[in-house]
């Protein structure tokens, strides 16, 4: 709930400060910055509400809430005296501080008013009270001296002051020194983080007794300190003692650990103390015997490597019973809280948990950079387009909106055109500063990997370019498990790259760097218009190594690719290759040739370190002649050839050895799968979905003892006598599919977890090795038309959900079944013939066990 109320549900609190103010004069202006960067401190703050002014007399909540608040604010504009709400507010203010003893104080502000306007020596504020003076003759004298009394305390004079955000902010210091809170300072312009802040505390749980260590994670300038600064402003006065140790990484690199420990102990001890630590064993030791009995908040900011957490709070038994620790990294990896005992007092309860901050709702993003390019929470009419592209450029990142947003107030539309342009190549140099951070912990292979990201796999499957980054030792499973917990990455939907706009673009912009005006002189080239003039030129391009190049119909010609340096990572889609390219692309270890064209003018092609081949959608067929150059890719792992509809049967493929992948998805031609694929014994996925012409599979496939999964066409009639053979398989799904009944060997495939039959009307019974599939674990036979269950069945150990439903024929069930001792869920629904007791068939030795069945 936001602290700073102004609504009916104030009534039953007790306030830290009310601000008196005139409405059509600061409300929307001076008065709600304040408010909110109240709210943001931490401060109990009360906005006068007009619907809170009934009748003529102060009363109900309004007046509950100035005689609840310790402190009051008067904002003095020009048309304040002319309110006789604010005299009245005024008026009661100043009795109530009087009859206080001290505790309540009168600050006030003298927004574009003198303190002699107030004291009435001025017609200002005396023409205001003449004309209201009629109406309310009697309260009018004690108005004027409720102003002169304020106009002689110290407050703030707006026109003596550099200007409104300055003035915020002191005037905010100075009413958390006297709230005796600590305080960080937070931008004027905070927007979106309400929410944010709220779960954040919900996490925090601060009412519990455990020690909770939180890491607040994202990428560089998505916010994360702000919102620990609104944390820390909203929380340190619960604890005994609160600390917000900026800068970690900063402070580290600079003056080391044991500066940092001295940093940390200098809020609770004093520096002759402090100065008693030489060095980081003895920081630790410090820090357990200070705070082991202290309930404290901790804030450790931008922390990048686990050694500065070891050294400042690596334990929870370190802290008193419900403290708080809050630690804000690019690196999520680096909270690694020992949450052992280490037989030093009492084990106390400990909680480890995080918060990824996200990039910002769109209608927050242009709200907060309106507010930096404006001064207000939206555009001008005549600047809603172009703003709206710039924070869309921009990838709503708090950061780069607050920068880019200040860069471009007060400029012309030419000038917003420019820095859009610019903006859409990179990002401004201080985002870019912010996000190198990161980058530059990276090592060689990460980097290659990242910048890959960027230029290349935005939004695209992962599967391939591992076997790329593999082949290429960039060890990919490790390389992108640290760029996940760094924030440049994210997988999301199971297996797609992601990237923010902006760390795309700082990775596009190093590439474009390492020569910023000859692209010849770059790594990568990923834009399709600089590739043509590039590859024409006979010097310079021997840098490139990873290029996206042409489009449908473009000829790649062997001088073109002489210039190239031996590439590793090749995109031609649609490209004609012409001319001997004898050792010219040894290197290449990615060819993405969609759209290849029937005819294969190349000689001398031997892609021999090729692992990722990519034909997807091309016009070849069996007879195309560059299978005879594919064939000495030995160590080709994948080969792709999705929707090559031309394809009306496999090449022999017995060459590729190395192959693991090979998709054949929606070849709706394909009618033969050659027998080479035996041959093949690496292959792990073989994907035949959407094969609508292929009806049979050849007895070669029961070689395939590595095959984990395999998609079968829809027409298919039979599995081969071999499919047993398959001992490596995890899920056969062959429902809805005409097959009529399934070989005996399919007791065989001992690692097969899932089963789907679900649809195969033409399967009516089960062959007695069922049983032997030792590791399933669901089974679907529903719409089938089996008349029983084979007695093996039983055997199903493993299996946990079997649906049956909608079999007309069967009429009672096994005995069998109760001995499935982890059967969870037995769906029997609609099997109309069904007799018998289920109750007394199903039979479980363990009476705990719990067991769903629908009939």
């Amino acid at each position: 709930m936001e602290r700073g109320m102004n609504s009916r549900a104030s009534s039953g609190l007790s306030f830290e400060v009310f601000l008196s103010f005139r409405g059509p004069d600061t409300r929307h202006g001076f008065t709600d910055c304040l408010y909110h960067g109240m709210v943001a401190a931490g401060i109990l703050a009360f906005r006068d509400d007009e619907s809170l002014r009934v009748g003529e007399r102060i009363g109900g909540e309004l007046l509950q809430a100035i005689e609840k608040s310790k402190i009051y604010i008067p904002i003095f504009s020009t048309n304040y005296a002319s309110s006789h709400w604010c005299l009245r507010e005024l008026a009661h203010m100043v009795e109530c501080a009087s009859k206080s003893n001290g505790s309540k104080e009168i600050l006030p502000i003298f927004f574009d008013v003198e303190p002699i306007d107030v004291k009435l020596k001025t017609d200002l504020y005396r023409q205001n009270l003449s004309q209201i003076r009629k109406k309310f003759r009697t309260e009018v004298k004690s108005w004027e001296k409720a102003l002169i009394d304020v106009s002689k305390r110290k407050g703030w004079n707006l026109k003596k002051d550099e200007g409104q955000g300055n003035l915020i902010q002191s005037v905010i210091e100075a009413v958390l020194a006297k709230l005796n809170v600590r305080y960080k300072n937070v931008t004027e312009h905070l927007v979106g983080v309400d929410d944010r802040v709220e779960a954040i505390i919900k996490m925090l749980d601060p009412e519990s007794d455990s020690v909770h260590f939180l890491a607040i994670h994202g990428m560089g300038g998505v916010g994360k300190t702000t919102l620990a600064k609104v944390i820390f402003n909203r929380l340190s006065s619960q604890f005994q003692g609160s600390n917000f140790l900026s800068d970690v990484r900063e402070s580290s690199e600079r003056h080391g650990l044991v500066y940092l420990q001295k940093q940390l102990l200098s809020k609770f001890l004093d520096s002759r103390s402090v100065n008693q630590i030489h060095d980081t064993d003895g920081g630790i030791n410090m820090i357990k015997r200070v705070l082991c009995g202290k309930k404290v908040l901790i804030v450790l900011d931008d922390m990048d490597e686990e050694k500065q957490l070891k050294s400042l709070a690596a334990n929870g038994n370190w802290f008193g019973s419900g403290s708080r620790i809050i630690v804000t990294t690019r690196d999520k990896s680096v909270l690694k809280i020992d949450v052992e005992s280490t037989g030093e007092g009492p084990v106390k309860s400990v909680n480890i948990s995080t918060y990824e901050v996200q990039e910002m709702e769109f209608h927050h993003a242009l709200k907060l950079f309106s507010r930096h390019a404006f001064r207000s929470d939206s555009p001008p009419d005549d600047y809603v387009s172009l703003s709206e592209k710039v924070v869309s450029t921009l990838g709503k990142l708090p950061l780069a909106l607050e920068v880019t947003g200040s860069s471009l107030s007060s400029k012309s539309k030419e000038f917003w055109v420019d820095t859009l342009k610019k903006l859409e190549k990179a990002p401004s140099k201080e985002v870019q500063k912010t996000l190198m951070i990161t980058y530059e912990r990276l090592d060689d292979a990460q980097r290659q990997v990242f910048l890959d990201i960027a230029c290349f796999f935005v939004n695209e499957d992962k599967t391939y370019p591992f076997y790329m980054w593999d082949d290429c030792e960039c060890f990919p499973n490790n390389t992108i498990e640290v760029l996940c917990l760094m924030s440049l990455i994210k997988i999301k939907d199971g297996n797609t790259f992601w990237m923010h706009d902006q760390v795309r673009d700082l990775g596009r912009a190093i590439v474009r760097e390492e020569n910023f005006k000859d692209p010849c002189e770059r790594s990568g080239v990923w834009n399709h218009r600089e590739a043509p003039s590039i590859l024409k030129q006979k010097e310079g391009s021997r840098k490139i190594e990873a290029p996206s190049l042409g489009s449908r119909g473009d000829i790649l010609t062997h001088d073109e690719v002489a210039n190239l340096r031996n590439p590793r990572f090749l995109e031609a889609n649609g490209v004609f290759l012409v001319g001997d390219f004898n050792n010219l692309i040894s290197n290449l270890r990615w060819f993405s040739w969609r759209w290849c064209p029937h005819e294969f003018m190349a000689t001398n092609f031997h892609p021999t370190n090729l692992v990722v081949l990519d034909l997807s959608h091309s016009y070849v067929s069996e007879k195309w002649i560059g299978w005879n150059q594919i064939r000495v890719a030995t160590k080709l792992k994948v080969l792709d050839l999705s929707n090559c509809e031309y394809l009306r049967r496999i090449p022999d493929l017995s060459t590729l050895v190395s192959l693991e992948r090979l998709i054949l998805e929606d070849c709706r031609n394909l009618i033969e799968i050659d027998p080479s694929v035996g041959k093949l014994k690496l292959l792990t996925t073989l994907n035949l979905k959407g094969c609508d012409s292929l009806q049979e599979l050849p007895e070669e496939i029961g070689c395939l003892q590595t095959l984990t999964e395999i998609v079968l066409p829809n027409m298919l009639h039979e599995l081969p006598r071999t499919f047993g053979n398959l001992q490596s398989l995890l899920t056969l799904d062959v429902s809805y599919r005409p097959i009529n009944k399934l070989p005996y060997s399919i007791g065989g495939l001992v690692k097969l977890r899932r089963l789907n039959l679900s649809g195969c009307t033409k399967i009516g019974e089960l062959p007695e090795s069922f049983g032997e599939l030792q590791s399933l674990v669901e089974l679907d036979l529903s719409l089938t038309s089996l008349g029983h269950l084979p007695n093996s069945i039983g055997n199903l150990k493993q299996l946990k959900i079997l649906r049956m439903t909608c079999i007309s024929r069967i009429t009672k069930l096994p005995s069998a079944i109760g001995l499935m001792e982890k059967l969870e869920e037995l769906d029997a629904s609609r099997c109309y013939n069904l007799t018998g007791d289920i109750w007394e068939i199903v039979l479980f030795e363990d009476p705990r066990l719990i067991i769903h069945i629908y009939i």
